[in-house]
């Protein structure tokens, strides 16, 4: 099964009531998620291990064509 760590990231922008600069934890497995709006806190070692494999959780599809929904 996954990690069941959290990691510390600090919010980028506005969410819920929290502000930008507040920090947060998040699963360990969810921190590609949160790619864009929050970054790893420094100096946090789950950060950067999460941070590592969050590009192979979500891969893009380069230049594949996308097939639409139906067709």
């Amino acid at each position: 099964m996954a990690d069941t760590g959290t990691v510390k990231m600090k919010l980028t922008f506005w969410r819920g009531d929290k502000k930008p600069g507040d920090t947060v934890d998040v699963p360990a497995d969810e921190v590609h998620r949160w790619k864009g709006f929050a970054e790893p806190v420094k100096g946090d070692p789950k950060a950067d291990e999460a941070a590592k494999t969050a590009g192979d959780k979500n891969p893009t599809t380069g230049s594949q064509p996308q097939k639409a929904a139906g067709k």
